[in-house]
This record gives C-alpha cells, structure tokens and sequence, in this order.
C-alpha cells in the first residue's frame, strides 16, 4: 500500500473509532466518598448505567466494612487512607451500601449506588 492510501486507510479508522473511544472513557464512572460520624457527607445517592465500570474510593473517619448489597462486594475501610470499590455494573436496580463494624448501628446504609438501564 502507498504512503497516501495508507493515510486514507488510518484517518478513516480513525473517524470509524473515535466515538467509541469517547464512550469507552464516559463509561468509568469515578467518585469519591467521605464518611464521618459513619454518614456519608454530600449525596447519598450515586447514579450510574448499566455496563459501566464503576470506582468509588472512600475515607472515613473510622475504621469499617462497606457491603454492597446485589453484588456481594466488601471493603475494607481503614483510616486515614482511601479504599478502593471497584465493580462493572451489571445488574440494574438501586443497592444500599452498608456499613458493618463493632458496637450499635453495625448494620445500617450509609449510601446506595443506582444503576440505570
């Protein structure tokens, strides 16, 4: 192949490509969690769509386990650094997250994660 259809070939690639290579980068939802006195601070309430690969990093002001109900996902959340719940969103509906630690109020949501057809 020359040079000039060697280009056509790799610009019409390109033009082919690229708005996946922009729905590839919106479908890795991130967000970042800050828990004090065990309640989250600012919306409770994380929204998502189906297929995405999701990251919540989470602080807390004290030590506990987060369960994400429907998915059967646990983190460990040890302060003062940041835990990491990553997870690809297949299955639709609303999911509390849990917190799970010693003493009263061991068992009780302190977010949910939406995941949107």
């Amino acid at each position: 192949m020359t040079n000039p259809n060697r280009l056509r070939v790799q610009l019409l690639a390109l033009a082919v490509l690229a708005p996946f290579a922009g729905a590839a980068l919106a479908a890795s939802p991130k967000f970042s969690v800050e828990l004090v006195g065990g309640r989250i601070k600012g919306d409770d309430t994380l929204k998502v769509k189906q297929g995405d690969q999701v990251q919540v990093s989470v602080v807390s002001d004290q030590p506990l386990v987060l369960h994400l109900h429907g998915y059967d996902i646990e983190t460990k959340v040890a302060p003062p650094a940041p835990a990491l719940m990553a997870f690809k969103a297949d299955l639709a509906g609303r999911f509390p997250v849990h917190e799970h630690r010693e003493g009263a109020g061991n068992h009780r949501a302190v977010m949910f994660i939406e995941v949107h057809p």
